[in-house]
């Protein structure tokens, strides 16, 4: 029990620390990479560094508390993932990126090719497409194929976004939702999301704050 404690109340002081130091989130791009994205109920925290190069490799390590529920034990002792990526191409309408994920003590892995597509960049909204291709080991040994595509539109008036997306897993059902999310100051966002809409559609709703620096 006191692991536990201990844990949220990490996630606690980050959480009102972050909150506490807006002026934080709109640092340059630097060597150093830091982020963090949390709720009520998790907080995910990546470090790393950022070399001066063509492709800019970032390299580093992250982690994620979840506090203990009734049904979920929560983060005894915080799980340590390395990640790597880099910018294979470099566009301002079609930028794409590789990067690789490690858990050492669960021996699963995973490579990704990301790729942000800009549909429309013109007047008061920005329409995107987003897509992934992951590939590599689950923690259980089996193999991992991950396919995951967004389209995302973008208000910049009123600095809100409609979403649509769907991920095709190799261990899991096809699935697709609809999101609806709003920033708020403090880096603070609230998203609406609609999921399972192929199978049995579920609401929720959550807020979670978002800072890199």
């Amino acid at each position: 029990m006191a692991q536990k404690s201990h844990a949220a109340a990490l996630r606690l002081s980050l959480l009102i620390s972050l909150a506490l130091h807006p002026a934080l989130g709109g640092a340059q791009e630097g060597p150093l990479v830091w982020s963090a994205t949390g709720s009520a109920t998790d907080m995910a925290i990546r470090t790393g560094l950022a070399l001066d190069m063509p492709g800019r490799p970032r390299f580093g390590a992250e982690s994620t508390l979840r506090v203990s529920t009734r049904t979920d034990p929560g983060t005894v002792r915080p799980p340590l993932r390395l990640w790597g990526e880099v910018t294979v191409r470099e566009s301002d309408v079609a930028p794409t990126s590789l990067g690789l994920a490690l858990d050492p003590a669960a021996g699963a892995a995973r490579a990704a090719l990301r790729q942000s597509r800009a549909v429309m960049d013109h007047g008061p909204a920005a329409l995107s497409l987003n897509r992934a291709l992951e590939a590599g080991r689950r923690a259980d040994g089996d193999a991992a194929f991950v396919a995951r595509q967004e389209v995302r539109l973008a208000f910049t008036d009123i600095d809100a976004a409609v979403t649509g997306g769907i991920v095709m897993d190799n261990r899991a059902p096809f699935r697709a939702e609809l999101g609806l999310e709003k920033r708020l100051p403090l880096g603070v966002s609230l998203k609406a999301i609609l999921s399972d809409l192929a199978h049995e559609p579920a609401a929720r709703i959550n807020a979670r704050f978002e800072r890199q620096w």
